[in-house]
This record gives C-alpha cells, structure tokens and sequence, in this order.
C-alpha cells in the first residue's frame, strides 16, 4: 500500500465520525428547544454503566383525542406534531410525512413500536448517560424529571438538559 493510499484509507473514518459530530451539532445549535415530561426507568446497564431510560409524555399519543394521517403500524415512520402547554410541549397530531407546520409548532419523527390506539412511539432520545452512580439519584425524582429537547427543521431531536423539580442537573463534585 502507498503512502497516498493510506492517508486516504485513514481518513475517511475520521470524515464519517466528524460528519456524524457535525450532523447532531447542527439539531443541538440550530434547533427550537422544547420542555418535555419524562418518567424514567432502568437506570443501570451491564454494558453501558449508569444512565436513564426515558419515556416521555409524547411517547403514548393517543389517537382518539388528536388529529392523525393512515394508519400506523410497528416500525413505521411517524410524525408527531408538537404544540406549547403551559409548561410541556405536547403532542397535537400525528402524521406519516413530514408535516408543514404552523407558527409556535415543532415536529418530532419517531418510530411506531407499538401500533393501535394509543399508538406507542420511540423518538431516539431514551437514553441519557450519566456518571456511575447518578442514576439512581434521578430515578428517586421520576416524577419531577423533565428533558429540554432541541429538535431542527428535519424533525430530529436532541437532549439538551435533564432537568429534577425545574432545576438543571449537574454532576460535578
């Protein structure tokens, strides 16, 4: 193998991994942040160390109290559309393309895990790893947890902060 060859070869994974950085940088600096409604659980891995399994709110969206698009099935791609509460964003319809949305209104693309009514959707932000040890402090709080999302134009969402009884988390010593 030659010199030019292996500078190539070598690069390209790094390409990959920066692309990959810049892709969850641009949700993370440019997106519309949002207040959602978790209630955590399994807080600890064998393979992973701590962290926190999130379900939020949104993540049931039941289907008789909202405007929705077909029918939905497990693995499908679905669209829910999110409006401001009073405090916590929620979830106003559901749709299977990208939605055009109106001022003050957020999309999330989510992946159908159980269909039916209420249908039972992943949005890819379940999982928040925190240092070892902290996991069960937050599960003690589960009613009191609330995550502040940014979500883009491309409806993915991204973590931002966990947020107990309003106050962001902060594991420092």
């Amino acid at each position: 193998m030659n010199r030019k060859t292996f500078i190539i070869v070598m690069l390209i994974p790094m390409i990959a991994i920066l692309a990959f950085i810049g892709y969850n940088y641009y949700t993370y600096s440019t997106g519309k942040e949002i207040l959602l409604k978790t209630a955590p659980v399994d807080p600890w891995d064998l393979f992973r160390g701590d962290y926190v399994n999130l379900r939020y709110e949104i993540s049931t969206i039941n289907l008789s109290r909202i405007p929705y698009e077909g029918e939905f099935v497990e693995g499908d791609d679905v669209y829910a559309v999110l409006s401001p509460g009073e405090k916590f964003w929620f979830a106003t319809r559901a749709e299977k393309n990208k939605p055009a949305l109106q001022k003050n209104e957020v999309c999330m693309k989510g992946k159908v895990m159980g269909s039916g009514n209420p249908l039972r959707v992943e949005y890819g932000i379940e999982s928040y790893f925190v240092p070892e040890g902290k996991g069960r402090d937050i599960e003690m709080n589960i009613r009191d947890v609330s995550v502040k999302v940014s979500v883009d134009s491309n409806c993915r969402a991204i973590i931002k902060e966990l947020y107990i009884k309003d106050e962001p988390v902060k594991f420092g010593n």
